[in-house]
């Protein structure tokens, strides 16, 4: 049977019965024709045609296929209609409708068989021809996209440089589409000119990373980069940066506090690094770099982007992905990427939040009481022979609370001080939308947060914090024309700020640091001064009183800051297919503005009480210049800006041709920043700061990957030999899951990628001051005149830092292996990462130069290397049960590691005090071996000094000299930052409802009490319940207890070696009595949430609209009951904060 039927119209009859055959068989294949269509799916054909005849394209379909074509051959040859397209894999209905558009056959497929016919006579339009070009969103032709008529099968598709040719009606409406990109309908309206841009889908988007200076394919990409979905942190909190550990692979951080309103960064309630702290210098810049929208910012305004306006949020951890950014990018770099406008109808949010918020743990202490019975214990059981400070008669009116409390005090200072919980507020609006031309993004959220001080009612001014933080964001994203853009981002943040004069970053230590019971906070008007004031109680000593610090004035305090960039965007593909060039300046600025109020309080101390008249007298204790009215205080006012303005040009180009693709970046930066106030000379000169930087990457057949890249990096700090720097990197990564020996794990193991990097990576911001290292810098200093019955002092100049040209630029070397899979059809992902940095140069002073060699301060110099190394892993399980319910569950485990490889110590230093081969953060100190039973263990035991009794710390003698001095100090525990940070968390769907939660652990670090601020009755200090329970005595004799032998004296009266900050120590040395393991589990957040219904969402004309409830740390897991682990050694910190909130969020 032939496949190909060629018909001569040599006479009419002949055509009437071929149209009679031809009937007859669409009449005995109609029935399967459906499998036909089925059978034409199954069939792709890849071919270009160069100007062929209709015949010719039948002739090729019927030669490459099972199809048999019928036709009327006259007819054809009649046709001048010629076929120039290319098809890639396309199947037969593309072909045949591409190839007879515009003609006027039509086909119809009947199983194996394509019938060629005349269309049917319709009423004459006027047709226009329309043509133009399909782009993607930056502008590069989209070859093969289909155009058709909408509504109709009539169309073409693209030829290679994205062009189209299409007859149609004026009126009629073109349907654009693309494999992932969004189908884009485009009415005429008469033009027949139109040039159209496709979007990218959202799963196409999720598919793609951001890159330094760009963005790439997942499987292409051949670092190490987190990426993290902004609804992951989301917290009542609002400090983003509170979310990120346990949350983010590879980032180490801990919660420090929970003051509101933290306005400059040493304030800030969070401390997080990417991948551990590498450099030892104490100054040392070992902060991230953190990139808003390709603009460099601080952890201020970070932590103040509110999740809602997040589009993407990675986290670039090894130098493969950060070299680029030369010595801005040593510390890993965090780059943030906010939401765009989209073309269409304007999309808007409203979010409320309200939030009751409350110290996580409390610490506590004895009642009054019990403070004075146990301060006559601790007295006599030191010395038998003293007399009790408070006699049983006081102890027991004090009890009875039948007298006046002022008369009796029993100060709970925590309750005077501190409300039981605060109510804070958060508002967030945003509206997205756009046009062909113009798209937009704008958000304006406010934050009201307040703390829980009590203000007197007394008092005229209110003392509590308030933080009221306004802030808002517009994005505009404008075709200028086909190819080129303009867009500008800008954004401002404004925090006003009212508290208390006296800093709350130690609030607790206020509360702790005075006595209950000997002076009422505030005392009655007595007959010489009942005049209307506050009186505030003190002793004759003059003890300092926590609620006058807290009451005798306040401060007002303003941050704004403002981050702008423009940026210009032009392909450049008509001139070269795939370059694109962008140029760019951006301007971020701040300012930081502080005035103080303050009043001199009046104090009084009660000096005498008739029992029979009830009546009392106050003695004056207050300062000669005791006022109550306010006064501007100019020790405590100041203001501060710092403006940073950066250039940028980037060329970018892209390329792909059969199984290869290859893409190059090259950036050109510069940065200037200014500052006030300036303090000298030398730093009244801009800071300067130059990049030059490539990438070239190339790819074959979608799973071979290999990258290069480089920084040029020039920095005013060195000298000028030193001054440039190179910093090379490089990647390679394989997608084995594509190879084909591994089609046969397809079912179960989708996915799987193997990758590897290598680079170097320079830092400049070692140190603060000096800030040129290559200069001397000279300052005076007051000196006592080495000549008897001189002048009290006079003021001399000093070498305050000694010049050094060699100083270089310290460098991290990393190097990272990768491995990314999914497993079960995408139900699992795991991501694991395994790395080491060695940064070589470390600045730091040499301290090791002997007194005598008349060097009055110590020089710096590159005099040392860190290693670290750890893992980095995530993994997420999700699953689609049926269609009302769903679940995510994901987790991820961050372990590093840092020691010292090589540093300058002292020569005869014992090899326990070593540091190589430590810990950087670990702790040198002396080891405890418990308490002393009796005396006779004391006198049998290596001299330790101090006023040793039973139940005093007993300390291991290192070097068996029969003493315990500095040389039995030895590192003790784990270091002071976590090597481990974990965490897990989970989302379950069902129905209308939505369920989350998220943990947040942490092990391997160590932090100490610091006994000098927990001895108790010394200096006024409460007395811990934890002391109370468990300390040694006659009757608890333990070797262990929690507390040594009771003093009125502070520990260190009796173990000098507590005495871990004293001035006089050449170093720092701590004990492991006081060392504890932070190890805990704290739930960080439970949210239920409620999805109203569509019917009612249609009726109120809404979207979306979700009630919900948020808890945030409502509970902790930890064997540590004194403050929250989390804190460390800052227990008297303002608390790290729980919240319970109840929000809306409305869509419309």
């Amino acid at each position: 049977m032939e496949k190909k039927r060629d018909y001569i119209p040599l006479q009419r009859g002949n055509l009437r019965k071929r149209g009679i055959l031809r009937n007859i068989s669409c009449a005995l294949f109609f029935l399967f024709g459906s499998l036909g269509l089925m059978a034409q799916t199954t069939q792709t054909f890849t071919v270009d045609f160069k100007d062929k005849s209709l015949a010719d394209v039948f002739e090729y379909l019927m030669s490459k296929s099972d199809y048999v074509f019928t036709y009327n051959s006259a007819e054809m040859k009649q046709q001048t209609h010629r076929v120039t397209q290319t098809f890639k894999k396309a199947p037969l209905k593309q072909v045949l409708e591409a190839c007879l558009l515009n003609t006027s056959f039509t086909y119809e497929v009947i199983e194996k068989h394509v019938i060629i016919k005349k269309t049917a006579l319709q009423q004459t339009v006027n047709l226009v021809e329309v043509s133009g070009k399909v782009a993607d969103e930056k502008g590069n032709s989209v070859a093969g996209a289909t155009v058709i008529v909408y509504g109709t099968t009539l169309g073409t598709a693209t030829d290679s440089d994205g062009r189209y040719r299409l007859r149609v009606q004026p009126d009629a409406v073109l349907s654009v589409s693309f494999i992932g990109y969004k189908t884009e309908i485009v009415p005429l309206k008469g033009n027949t000119k139109m040039n159209i841009t496709l979007e990218p889908e959202a799963e196409s988007l999720e598919e793609v990373t951001v890159v330094a200076f760009g963005t790439q394919k997942r499987e292409s990409v051949v670092s190490a980069i987190t990426t993290v979905r902004p609804m992951d942190l989301k917290s009542s909190n609002s400090d983003l940066t509170s979310s990120f550990a346990g949350k983010i692979a590879g980032v180490i951080g801990w919660q420090t506090g929970g003051i509101p309103g933290a306005l400059t960064e040493e304030e800030m309630n969070t401390k997080f690094y990417i991948r551990g702290i590498t450099s030892f210098q104490t100054n040392a810049n070992i902060d991230p770099l953190i990139l808003l929208d390709g603009v460099e910012t601080s952890k201020l305004d970070l932590a103040r982007l509110a999740p809602e306006d997040i589009e993407s949020f990675s986290v670039m951890k090894d130098a493969s992905a950060t070299a680029m950014y030369g010595a801005r990018g040593a510390n890993g770099v965090i780059l943030v990427t906010t939401k765009k406008g989209q073309e269409g109808s304007v999309y808007a949010s409203v979010r409320y939040e309200s939030i009751f918020s409350m110290p996580t743990k409390e610490i506590d202490v004895v009642d009054p009481v019990t403070y004075m019975k146990m301060y006559n214990q601790a007295l006599i059981g030191r010395n038998p022979l003293a007399t009790p400070k408070y006699s049983q008669e006081r102890i027991d009116r004090t009890a009875s609370g039948k007298y006046p409390a002022w008369l009796y005090p029993k100060n709970d200072w925590y309750n005077l001080m501190f409300k039981n919980y605060s109510v804070n507020h958060h508002v967030g609006v945003n509206i997205r939308g756009g046009s062909k031309v113009v798209q937009y993004y704008a958000s304006v959220n406010y934050n009201r947060d307040q703390g829980m001080l009590k203000t007197d009612r007394l008092n005229d001014f209110n003392c509590n914090i308030t933080n009221n933080q306004t802030s808002f964001r517009t994005n505009l994203n404008i075709d200028l024309k086909a190819g080129i853009k303009l867009v500008v981002n800008a954004s401002a943040t404004l925090d006003k700020y009212h508290g208390p004069l006296t800093s709350m970053s130690e609030a607790y230590w206020l509360a702790f640091n005075a006595s209950p019971v000997d002076f009422a906070p505030l005392y009655p008007g007595d007959d010489t001064y009942g005049w209307p004031h506050l009186r505030f109680g003190t002793t004759a000593a003059r003890a300092k009183n926590p609620y006058m610090e807290l009451q005798k004035g306040y401060v007002q305090r303003t941050r704004y800051s403002t981050i702008n960039k423009a940026e210009y965007i032009h392909n450049l593909s008509a001139l070269i297919k795939g370059l694109e060039v962008r140029a760019s300046v951006a301007m971020v600025q701040s300012g930081y503005y502080t005035t103080a109020f303050y009043t001199t309080p009046f104090q009084y101390a009660l000096a005498g009480y008739d029992f029979e008249t009830r009546k009392h007298t106050l003695q004056d204790m207050s300062p000669a210049d005791a006022h109550r009215t306010l006064k501007v205080s100019q020790n405590d006012s100041e203001s501060t800006t710092d403006t940073r303005v950066t250039y940028e040009a980037r060329l970018l180009h892209t390329a792909a041709w059969k199984d290869h693709q290859t893409s190059l970046t090259a950036v050109f930066q510069a940065q200037e920043r200014t500052f006030t106030p300036i303090r000298s000379v030398l730093n009244g000169m801009p800071q300067r700061n130059m990049t030059f930087s490539m990438r070239g990457s190339y790819g074959f057949k979608d799973r071979y990957f290999i990258e290069g890249s480089f920084g040029y990096n020039g920095s005013e700090r060195f000298a000028k030999k030193n001054r440039m720097g190179f910093f090379p990197a490089a990647g390679l990564a394989w997608v084995i899951s594509s190879e084909p020996f591994m089609a046969s794990t397809a079912h179960w193991l989708e996915f799987l990628k193997f990758r590897a990097s290598w680079g170097k990576v320079g830092n400049d911001g070692i140190i603060s001051e000096p800030r040129f290292v290559f200069l001397p810098l000279i300052s005076n200093k007051t000196a006592i005149p080495p000549i008897p019955f001189g002048q009290s002092y006079f003021r001399r100049y000093k070498i305050a830092s000694y010049p050094n040209e060699n100083i270089q630029w310290e460098i991290a070397e990393q190097v990272n292996l990768g491995l990314e899979t999914k497993l079960f059809r995408g139900i699992v992902e795991i991501n694991l990462d395994v790395y080491q940095e060695v940064r070589h140069n470390i600045l730091s002073k040499r301290t090791t130069i002997p007194a005598n060699m008349g060097v009055e301060e110590a020089p710096l110099d590159n005099i040392g290397k860190a290693r670290s190394r750890g893992i980095d892993f995530s993994g997420k399980i999700q699953h689609s049960f049926n269609k009302d319910l769903w679940m995510i569950l994901s987790g991820t485990l961050t372990f590093n590691k840092t020691v010292y490889k090589e540093i300058e110590e002292a020569v005869n230093k014992p090899q326990w005090q070593r540091k190589v081969g430590r810990e950087l953060s670990q702790q040198v100190g002396y080891i405890a071996e418990g308490l002393f039973r009796d005396q006779g263990e004391i006198e049998n035991s290596p001299f330790q000094g101090g006023d040793v009794m039973p139940g005093d710390i007993r300390y291991r003698d290192l070097n068996r000299d029969g003493v315990i001095n500095v040389n039995d100090a030895t590192f003790i525990g784990f270091p002071e930052t976590p090597r481990i940070i974990y965490g897990f968390n989970g989302f379950i769907n069902y129905k209308n409802f939505e369920f989350s939660f998220a943990f947040q652990g942490s092990g391997k670090r160590s932090f100490f009490m610091d006994p000098k601020k927990l001895s108790p009755f010394e200096g006024d200090h409460a007395m811990l319940t934890a002391i109370y329970k468990d300390h040694w005595s006659e009757d608890n004799m333990v070797r262990n207890a929690f507390w040594p032998r009771l003093s009125t004296y502070n520990i260190t009266q009796h173990n000098p070696q507590e005495d871990w900050y004293n001035k006089n120590n050449a170093e720092l040395r701590k004990s492991t009595y006081f060392m504890r393991e932070c190890s805990f589990l704290r739930c960080t957040s439970l949210e239920l949430a409620y999805n109203m219904p569509e019917k009612l969402l249609k009726k109120l004309r809404f979207q979306n609209m979700k009630l919900f409830v948020w808890a945030n740390n409502p509970f902790l897991i930890s064997n540590f009951k004194v403050w929250d682990i989390e804190l460390g050694e800052d227990g008297f910190n303002y608390p790290i904060q729980k919240s319970y909130a109840i929000g809306l969020n409305l869509s419309f």
